[in-house]
């Protein structure tokens, strides 16, 4: 059974993982104000900084705070993780 990897892995794992781009945005839904003053669910739409790779080749991006909230339920699908949050501060 797959199990979750880091990057040096993610060519092994998924070969032709793109890197992550400016244009790339979290996946994950969040929070969002509407123009009433409710919340609502929305996409998060911050830039993405973690790829997870699924087994069925299916790529989700992430931003750091949501790859991180989503890590263990990645790593128990079998998802490869690349992480590029050390860019983040570079």
């Amino acid at each position: 059974m797959p199990i979750a990897t880091q990057d040096r892995d993610v060519e092994f794992a998924a070969p032709g993982v793109a890197p992550l781009t400016l244009a790339d945005r979290c996946d994950a839904s969040a929070v969002a104000w509407r123009s009433n003053g409710r919340t609502g669910r929305g996409a998060c739409g911050a830039q993405g900084f973690i790829r997870a790779v699924l087994p069925s080749g299916k790529d989700l991006v992430f931003c750091a705070h949501h790859g991180r909230e989503q890590e263990a339920a990645l790593a128990a699908a079998g998802a490869a993780i690349h992480d590029e949050t050390g860019k983040i501060n570079a």
